[in-house]
């Protein structure tokens, strides 16, 4: 874990870096990703990032 302020907005917030981040909840297109590379160096805090993905659906559970 890591403090990281983001560079989009200035808020301070904790990067998890691992799969508990709550960047693994989001999917970037390929446009969005490269767009957001371009502009920052840094991690994006969650309300900037859902600004540019969409969360990952939760996968249904079969019923039987």
């Amino acid at each position: 874990m890591r403090d990281v302020v983001c560079p989009r907005c200035g808020k301070a917030f904790v990067c998890k870096h691992d799969e508990t981040c709550f960047c693994t909840k989001y999917v970037l297109s390929e446009e969005n990703k490269k767009d957001i590379q371009s502009k920052w160096t840094e991690c994006l805090c969650e309300d900037c990032l859902s600004l540019y993905a969409r969360p990952i659906e939760p996968k249904c559970e079969s019923r039987s």
